[in-house]
């Protein structure tokens, strides 16, 4: 059964979308988040809604914040910034953060890829992960990574990595696919609380 944009309309505000953000969405997710376009249909959609919904701030936040004061900054990297000092050139200043923080690595080899590969829309970060995603849609992400800021291109792109990087052997654990989408369970317990929201709404 496909889902239209009025499906989408009555479906993601029950989710927690905000009513005008579902409204810009909506005709995007009809033309993008159909059963038939996904391997295990609505179990996919299922599965899958949580994580979309989480990553992207519920459909809000399309790249993601860099902005952080050099207090922040020692908090979340540590590593990185282990004193005020080597944290207060890159504070506020989201493109030197980029830069510093997923230079070297995720594929990003130019001076200016982690910038540029930055994580946008659903998570996507870093050269190597652009290259493959866009590979897997048809799409050069390389080229034109600012695509999947809009909405078709972030549901087609999402829906391109779901295919391809979550096994259909794990749809019922929403944990198992936590660690498999975030490479631990960031962010897990607002998930189950979207998957709980699914499982009423799709009832």
């Amino acid at each position: 059964m496909d889902l239209t944009a009025d499906d989408w309309l009555n479906i993601l505000p029950r989710l927690g979308v905000k009513d005008a953000v579902a409204r810009a969405w909506a005709p995007a997710f009809e033309s993008e988040t159909q059963p038939s376009l996904f391997s295990q249909g609505m179990d996919d959609i299922m599965a899958a809604l949580p994580h979309l919904l989480h990553e992207t701030g519920m459909l809000e936040q399309m790249e993601e914040n860099l902005r952080y004061s050099a207090k922040r900054l020692m908090a979340v990297w540590p590593s990185r910034f282990p004193t005020l000092a080597s944290a207060e050139p890159f504070a506020l200043n989201p493109q030197a953060l980029a830069n510093k923080v997923y230079g070297g690595r995720m594929g990003n080899v130019e001076p200016d890829d982690g910038w540029n590969y930055r994580g946008r829309a659903w998570g996507l970060t870093g050269r190597a992960n652009y290259a493959l995603v866009g590979d897997w849609m048809g799409q050069d992400l390389v080229g034109m990574p600012h695509l999947i800021e809009g909405s078709y291109y972030a549901l087609n792109s999402f829906r391109a990595y779901w295919e391809g990087a979550i096994p259909d052997n794990i749809l019922s654990d929403q944990t198992k696919m936590r660690r498999k989408y975030n490479g631990g369970l960031i962010g897990m317990e607002h998930v189950a609380q979207l998957h709980r929201r699914v499982l009423e709404v799709f009832a």
